[in-house]
């Protein structure tokens, strides 16, 4: 069974708030700040996205494939002088809140077309 890995930095704007972890339009767990969890998940396409309140990340397209482990990065998008920009994140860039990148040889997929990989 494939494995998806997500490791959240900690970092001063969203300390205190739990990230909701979305794969496929469902809520499967939440990760707090500088923890790293696993989640069990079927081989094939998906899209992953991480919430928090109503603002989140972008989604993140990958493909899960046996007995392989997926690995996300995930840390807040309000780092440095954006923190003084929290207003304009919430109401107008809201999925740049949250940053999420794969970790592995392939580029994270950002739209929808499914990246295929010869097994």
């Amino acid at each position: 069974m494939p494995f998806l890995e997500i490791r959240r930095d900690s970092g001063y704007a969203d300390h205190i708030r739990a990230y909701n972890v979305e794969l496929d339009g469902i809520t499967i767990g939440k990760l707090k700040d500088g923890e790293i969890k696993q989640f069990a998940v079927l081989p094939g396409p998906h899209r992953l996205r991480m919430k928090v309140d109503w603002c989140g990340s972008k989604t993140a397209y990958f493909t899960a494939i046996e007995k392989e482990k997926t690995v996300f990065y995930v840390k807040s998008g309000l780092r440095g002088a954006k923190v003084f920009a929290s207003a304009w994140f919430a109401l107008f860039e809201q999925d740049s809140w949250i940053v999420l990148t794969q970790d592995n040889s392939e580029p994270m997929q950002t739209t929808n077309e499914y990246p295929m990989r010869a097994v």
